[in-house]
């Protein structure tokens, strides 16, 4: 091996090296950013959401880059008009609580898996609340 090879692949095993501190580091932070979240305040949220978007209609208007399910297909607002994307056959567009971190997702989905997420969220109401 040359000379400058082997410093080479010195610098790079060094780099590699105390990278991993700072692996960990994040795992950590990670870890502890994400315990104080509810599973069932995601259902909630993600159920008033759904209530909302059965009131949208496609010419309603919107807030660029807002997104929605309207119709039961996937709305993004672009310049103030709602912009549709159908999901395929037999799903419909929700609003999901998520599992691992605070928040929602829309996503194309069927009614009864829809519904078993709120259910295993720890909710009642179906995915509208109601």
């Amino acid at each position: 091996m040359a000379r400058s090879q082997h410093f080479f692949l010195i610098a790079i095993l060094a780099s590699l090296a105390t990278a991993a501190p700072l692996a960990s580091f994040s795992a950590n932070v990670f870890a502890s950013n994400s315990s104080g979240f509810s599973q069932e305040q995601n259902g909630l949220d993600a159920q008033k959401l759904n209530a909302q978007f059965v009131t949208l209609s496609a010419n309603d208007s919107c807030t660029s880059d807002d997104q929605a399910c309207v119709g039961g297909a996937f709305a993004q607002c672009v310049e103030s008009s709602w912009m549709l994307t159908p999901c395929s056959s037999g799903l419909s567009c929700f609003a999901l609580p998520l599992v691992a971190k605070a928040g929602t997702s829309l996503a194309c989905d069927t009614q009864s898996d829809a519904e078993a997420r709120f259910v295993a969220a720890g909710v009642q109401g179906g995915v509208t609340g109601n």
